[in-house]
C-alpha cells in the first residue's frame, strides 16, 4: 500500500493495528483524490473503521498515542468525528465508522459519496476493501434545490440586507458585519446551486467557497472582490453593499429561470428601491 504524504498516518496506523477493535484505517478527502489540489496546510481525512464507535467518542485519551494535542473540537461525546489539531499544525479529522456500515457498502455493490470522490485503505486487517470496487474520483452532483430551498435562502439574504443597510447608517459597523456574513452565506449558495445549474458538465463547487475563482464565472468572481470593506468607511460600505444586492440579484434571477421557477420574492424590487433611498440620504 502506498504511503501517503501526512505526518500523523504513521502513528495513526501503528495506533490502529494495535487496537483491537479497529479493522480498517481509510484516508478520503484531498490526499486519497490525488488531483493535485494538496499542500502542506492538507487535512489528514481519516476514516476509523471499528467495531465499537462510542469507545473512541466517549474517551479521548487515544489521542495520547498520535502526538501532543493543541485542541480538538467538539467536545461533544455523541458525535463519531474528532477534528484534531496536533502540535507544529497538522490537523486530522477523525471520522468513526462502523464495521457494518462497510459490510452494508460490499453487499450493496454501491461506493458512498465520500468513496466516490476518492479513497485510499492505509490499513484493512480483514480483507474488507477488495470487495468494494476502486474510487471513480468523481465527484457526485447534488440535486438542485427545491423551490422551497430556493425561497429559503432569498427570503434570508433580504432580511439581513435590510439589517445591514440600517446599521450602516445608524454606524453599528460590528452588527454591519454580522449581518453581512449571513448574507454571504447565502450568496455562495446561490452562486453554487447557479454554477451547478447552468453549466454544460458536471462542476464541482467544492466547499465553502474552497476553488472560487476556478468554478465561478469570471464576472462573477469580479464582483465578489468588490463585496468586501473596511471597517468604518461608510461610503465603502454602502459600495460594498449594492455591488451585493445586485450581484445577489443577478444570479438568483439567472438561476430561477434556470431551474423553470418563479422568482419568489416580489418585493425585491422595493427593497433594493428603499436601501438606495437610506444610501442617497447624507443623513449620518
Amino acid at each position: 500500500m502506498t504511503m501517503l504524504n501526512h505526518p500523523l498516518l504513521p502513528a495513526i496506523i501503528d495506533w490502529a493495528r494495535e487496537e483491537n477493535a479497529i479493522r480498517a484505517v481509510v484516508v478520503t478527502g484531498s490526499l486519497a483524490r490525488e488531483d493535485g489540489s494538496t499542500d502542506a496546510f492538507s487535512d489528514l481525512d481519516a476514516q476509523i473503521i471499528t467495531t465499537d464507535t462510542a469507545r473512541y467518542c466517549q474517551d479521548a485519551s487515544w489521542l495520547d498515542a498520535l502526538g501532543e494535542v493543541w485542541i480538538r473540537f467538539p467536545l461533544d461525546k455523541s458525535v463519531s468525528y474528532r477534528l484534531v489539531w496536533f502540535a507544529g499544525g497538522s490537523k486530522v479529522d477523525f471520522q468513526f465508522i462502523h464495521i457494518d456500515d462497510i459490510g452494508a457498502m460490499i453487499d450493496g455493490d454501491q461506493l458512498s459519496d465520500e468513496y466516490l470522490r476518492g479513497y485510499h485503505v492505509a490499513l484493512d486487517k480483514d480483507g474488507l476493501y477488495p470487495q468494494l470496487p476502486p474510487s471513480p474520483r468523481i465527484f457526485p452532483q447534488p440535486s438542485a434545490p427545491s423551490p422551497e430551498q430556493v425561497h429559503d435562502c432569498l427570503n434570508e439574504f433580504w432580511f439581513e440586507a435590510l439589517h445591514v443597510a440600517q446599521f450602516i447608517r445608524r454606524r453599528e459597523f460590528w452588527v454591519v458585519k454580522f449581518r453581512d456574513w449571513t448574507m454571504k452565506t447565502m450568496l455562495l449558495q446561490v452562486l453554487e446551486w447557479h454554477t451547478r445549474a447552468t453549466a454544460t458538465a458536471p462542476t464541482n463547487t467544492w466547499l465553502l467557497g474552497k476553488r472560487i475563482h476556478e468554478w465561478a464565472r469570471a464576472e462573477d468572481y469580479a464582483a465578489i472582490s468588490r463585496i468586501w470593506s473596511g471597517w468604518d468607511d461608510q461610503a465603502g460600505l454602502w459600495d460594498a453593499l449594492m455591488t451585493h444586492l445586485e450581484l445577489f440579484a443577478k444570479l438568483s434571477r439567472e438561476l430561477c429561470a434556470a431551474l423553470g421557477y418563479e422568482h419568489p420574492l416580489p418585493a425585491q424590487a422595493d427593497i433594493m428601491a428603499y436601501i438606495r433611498s437610506l444610501r442617497a440620504d447624507k443623513f449620518v
